[in-house]
């Protein structure tokens, strides 16, 4: 079949790639000028084994599931993080720290930190250190541009989801062009911070920051805050971009900082270890649903035309399982 899939982050070009592989005539459109241009390049890449998502047994299951085969195919543009901590906050979490541990225990590999503050940490009501990677942008950029090849068509504008060129169109845009099962769209600021690249902390469960690595060989980490790293709440992707193209240096740089202020309440030494050097824009599709569930949705609309809202980067092989489902389903119509 002729497909087209529109946008190249990690949803469009891993289907992209496997659909080829199935034999079919692919061709991915992305509207900038490389891979990664929009979610997939400004977003913290962790590789998650279920610790972020105490109150969603299903992202967790699905985080589980997926790991070992994003792993396999995968794992070599991953690394360890020596010194991974999550870490309940004393004040104003959702959920305790015995709690969290109780439903994470029998599910994934974790050991309890004694002492927090051997570690620096404060205000904190327990931690764990966890064994989850993180995925380095830049080599699954290169990565990505060298598998694709000539099927990739950069600086090309998603045009009509009608062209009946196609037997089929799989946006992959993040919802940019429409808002089915869309809540709100989220333009959204992250943090790079230079400094050791050894360590992750991450602060739960709510409004709390997390620092992770970026990339190792620069000296780069990411700094994210459920706080902070959302700008504003928009109804339209269109909306959401134009906060983003508003937002002036040092209204980016102020709000970095607030994120960087936050984590020192919890991690002091952050202060003396680390400093802003830059920060990346993305926007962001939330689901309607008042639950902490980060899964995928696909969605056929109409003959020709799939619509992926994406979850979690290692959900990329249930996407593609799901896509592959709605196309095999449907052959009688393309032949």
């Amino acid at each position: 079949m002729k497909i087209r899939v529109l946008g190249a982050g990690w949803y469009g070009a891993h289907i992209g790639l496997a659909l080829r592989e199935k034999g079919h005539d692919v061709e991915v459109h992305e509207s900038a000028d490389h891979v990664f241009a929009g979610a997939s390049g400004s977003n913290p890449a962790r590789l998650h084994e279920g610790f972020h998502y105490p109150r969603s047994r299903l992202t967790r299951a699905f985080c589980q599931d997926h790991k070992a085969r994003f792993l396999k195919a995968y794992g070599h543009l991953t690394r360890a993080v020596p010194i991974n901590i999550y870490a309940i906050a004393a004040k104003d979490s959702l959920i305790d720290f015995g709690t969290y541990t109780q439903v994470l225990k029998s599910e994934v590999d974790l050991v309890s930190i004694h002492d927090p503050r051997e570690f620096g940490l404060q205000n904190v009501e327990g931690a764990v250190l966890t064994g989850e990677r993180h995925i380095i942008i830049r080599l699954a950029r290169e990565y990505f541009t060298a598998a694709l090849g000539p099927v990739l068509k950069l600086n090309t504008p998603a045009g009509s989801s009608e062209d009946t060129v196609w037997d089929w169109t799989i946006d992959c845009t993040f919802c940019a062009l429409d808002r089915v099962d869309v809540d709100r769209y989220e333009p959204c600021i992250t943090g790079i911070l230079g400094g050791p690249v050894n360590t992750a902390v991450t602060i739960m469960d709510g409004p709390f920051p997390s620092l992770y690595p970026w990339d190792e060989m620069y000296g780069l980490n990411s700094l994210t805050s459920a706080k902070y790293t959302p700008l504003d709440r928009c109804s339209s992707w269109l909306d959401a971009k134009k906060v983003l193209e508003a937002t002036t240096q040092a209204q980016a740089r102020g709000r970095v900082q607030e994120m960087f202020d936050q984590l020192v309440l919890f991690w002091p030494d952050v202060a003396k270890l680390y400093s802003i050097v830059d920060w990346k824009f993305g926007i962001r599709a939330m689901p309607r649903s008042a639950a902490a569930a980060r899964t995928v949705d696909v969605v056929r609309i109409g003959d020709r035309l799939i619509r992926i809202r994406a979850g979690k980067i290692d959900a990329v092989f249930q996407a593609q399982l799901l896509v592959e489902e709605i196309i095999d389903s449907d052959k009688d119509r393309i032949s």
